[in-house]
């Protein structure tokens, strides 16, 4: 092997450039890499937060939404009891009506049945004295009797009931 003077001059140009760019060079990417990193590891800690956010948000979202469900059901529970209420009311009003109804027509069959036997009475004791006055008339033998009875039960089945 020989010596060589150019891979010298290269070597010794190598070195200066890697100290000039050191000098140069270097430290200015090196530290527009770090701030990369720490704008990196800032922006991954802020998306971070953000998600953690967004899923305390979430959750609170879903026990929002579980809470309204449950005071619908419970608004639809006494609203379905209302009505039930309701509805019992309305049935018992309407018993108490056809009540009063049914007690009112009871009244007014017991004073119509009333006048009706008034009625069978006023026309028993008019026929009973006609039967009387026929008697005074007339003396009684069976035969008149007999007829005097027949003519009672004619009259009689004749009276409306």
């Amino acid at each position: 092997m020989k010596f060589n003077a150019t891979l010298l001059a290269q070597f010794f140009h190598f070195i200066l450039l890697l100290i000039f760019l050191r000098i140069v060079a270097y430290k200015p990417v090196a530290n527009m890499l770090k701030s990369r990193q720490e704008f990196i590891t800032n922006n991954v800690a802020a998306a971070e937060e953000d998600r953690k956010q967004a899923e305390a948000l979430r959750q609170q979202y879903l026990a929002d939404m579980q809470k309204a469900r449950e005071e619908a059901q419970a608004i639809i529970q006494q609203a379905t009891k209302a009505g039930e209420v309701q509805a019992q009311e309305i049935i018992e009003a309407a018993k108490t009506e056809a009540n009063r109804v049914k007690d009112n027509a009871l009244q007014e069959i017991a004073r119509e049945k009333e006048k009706a036997v008034a009625e069978l009475r006023d026309q028993v004791a008019s026929l009973s004295v006609l039967v009387a006055g026929k008697i005074i008339n007339q003396t009684i033998t069976p035969e008149i009797q007999h007829g005097l009875v027949q003519d009672f039960i004619k009259e009689a089945g004749d009276l409306p009931c």
